[in-house]
């Protein structure tokens, strides 16, 4: 592309220049939490936005080889000054990324967003992009191709809650009741290998179906009652499952037998949202899905503790206490990436005083079971 694109005169859209490499790090850390600005590396082909002489936004597009061997582009990083936010700087890089990769040769497009990040969903939106469903992403490239298609866009980084966008965009609607199911069996399987790492689970039987009952069941009432918070306030909302995240969830079963669980979560529906407008509404409907989870958790431990009950239903309550704790743990505890998407971080956004109760029935949870 050329090496200057003014459009509109205020925003100068360029390739960066030597020297800029700490100025584009900065940005970097003001725009992504701590993890993520560590993380952020520019690549060859970085692009600024510079406003007034000052860098205001950054996007880095690289080319990747698609399973069927034509050239694609993905947005590795989109990035604009939080105090130039409003004046389409995030635009300007976004339609200068698409002529990168028009002038490649790149039929597709990806970019990988935060299910909550809407000021970034909303420009993809209005482009052409689309949410690929992990059933769509098969349809398009095959079981092995869907494998070689994350490795190339990096995909298994453990961006829990990040969902794959893609220009041309998904060509058949995707079933949300599909994607919990699916998504519910894959979390009871990692559940079932942290049963087997820590030696609870020797084979096939009564306890194989119990640990698969424990997850269907916290999970499903988590999901019941947000779906019910939500519909009191008049919020239509979806399941979006988070397949990106089940790498992580396996990867950390296999090597430290500790459960991650990756339940998904409900999202308005369409694509024209915006987060900030419905805080008001996510907030509550979140604060009913943690609080139902950590009433799971609280009452498998109140059982086990002062009920009287026969070995066999003993086992099942600690199964699901286990499996309530932890996903209390990730659901209320951890409100920033890369665990930004449970429902802690929609509660810390909305009532800060709310979360703070949460946080302290979770840590007391937590010390009473040690």
């Amino acid at each position: 592309m050329n090496e200057e694109v003014k459009n509109p005169p205020e925003i100068l859209v360029r390739r960066m220049r030597d020297g800029e490499e700490e100025g584009v790090k900065s940005l970097a850390g003001r725009t992504f939490p701590p993890l993520g600005s560590v993380l952020f590396s520019p690549s060859p082909h970085v692009l600024v936005a510079e406003w007034d002489g000052r860098l205001v936004g950054v996007v880095v597009p690289e080319t990747v080889v698609l399973p069927d061997k034509r050239r694609g582009g993905l947005m590795l990083w989109l990035m604009t000054d939080p105090g130039t936010r409003g004046f389409g700087v995030g635009g300007r890089l976004v339609e200068a990324a698409l002529q990168f990769f028009e002038e490649r040769g790149c039929r597709e497009v990806f970019a990988c967003v935060e299910g909550f990040n809407t000021s970034s969903s909303r420009l993809f939106a209005t482009r052409g992009f689309t949410i690929l469903s992990f059933g769509e992403q098969l349809r398009r490239y095959g079981p092995l191709g869907t494998l070689a298609l994350w490795l190339r866009i990096h995909r298994f980084g453990g961006d829990v809650g990040h969902f794959l966008w893609a220009r041309p965009g998904a060509t058949k609607s995707d079933s949300p009741a599909l994607q919990w199911w699916v998504g519910t069996f894959a979390s009871a399987l990692v559940f079932l290998l942290v049963g087997w790492r820590n030696g609870l689970i020797g084979g096939l039987g009564a306890s194989v179906l119990g640990g698969i009952g424990v997850v269907v069941a916290l999970f499903g009432l988590r999901e019941a009652v947000m779906r019910l918070a939500a519909r009191l306030q008049g919020l239509p909302v979806r399941h979006r499952a988070w397949e990106a995240a089940f790498p992580l969830s396996f990867g950390i079963a296999a090597a430290f037998g500790v459960f991650l669980p990756v339940p998904g979560s409900v999202y308005p529906r369409g694509s024209a949202w915006r987060y900030r407008d419905l805080v008001p509404k996510l907030g509550p409907t979140a604060l009913a899905g943690a609080s139902v989870v950590l009433l799971f958790a609280w009452a498998a431990w109140a059982l086990l503790k002062f009920g009287s009950l026969p070995p066999e239903s003993a086992a099942w309550l600690r199964a699901a206490q286990t499996a309530g704790l932890s996903l209390a743990i990730f659901e209320v505890l951890f409100p920033f990436s890369p665990f930004a998407s449970f429902s802690g971080r929609r509660v810390w956004d909305w009532n800060r005083p709310m979360w703070g109760v949460l946080a302290v029935a979770a840590v007391a949870l937590f010390v009473v079971e040690l």
